[in-house]
């Protein structure tokens, strides 16, 4: 699907934006959905004036793919130095998680969360049970989504 410019309309996934606003804002911060949109486009547009400038860059050097580099001196390039030291850290890790591969990168993430393989299984056992004795108890389900005391939504 295109516009009248000939460019795709291309979006961040709302509900990622939203998730990163609500890791970043204190708990007590509310925003409007005109709000959370205007930050879905204001990130889009970022990210479209960061690899069009990479684009400029790897094609004046005769390369065809836009590597890490090509963003790190679009960045710089653009005003955004504040933002390199970040960028690199995340390619090094990045980097070294594609060394280990799939199975490292799945056992990091369960250190992360403090729980071994078999606790990981018996927690998930335990939210699958939970989630069908709801389903088969409408009124349990009724109360998990609008607890006593709770305020329903609007």
């Amino acid at each position: 699907m295109g516009d009248a410019g000939g460019k795709d309309d291309v979006s961040l996934p709302k509900a990622t934006i939203s998730k990163l606003l609500e890791d970043t804002l204190p708990s007590d911060v509310r925003m409007t959905s005109e709000v959370r949109e205007l930050f879905v486009e204001c990130c889009t547009e970022f990210i479209n004036l960061v690899s069009s400038e990479a684009n400029e860059i790897s094609t004046k050097e005769n390369k065809k793919t836009i590597n890490p580099e090509h963003v790190m001196h679009a960045l710089k390039t653009l005003g955004f130095e504040k933002y390199l030291a970040e960028c690199e850290a995340t390619h090094q890790q990045h980097k070294q998680e594609s060394k280990e591969g799939p199975k490292q990168n799945l056992k990091r993430a369960r250190s992360d969360h403090g729980m071994s393989e078999a606790d990981a299984i018996a927690a998930q056992q335990a939210l699958f049970a939970a989630a069908k004795a709801r389903m088969n108890d409408p009124h349990q389900a009724a109360l998990a989504m609008y607890p006593p005391g709770g305020s329903a939504p609007s």
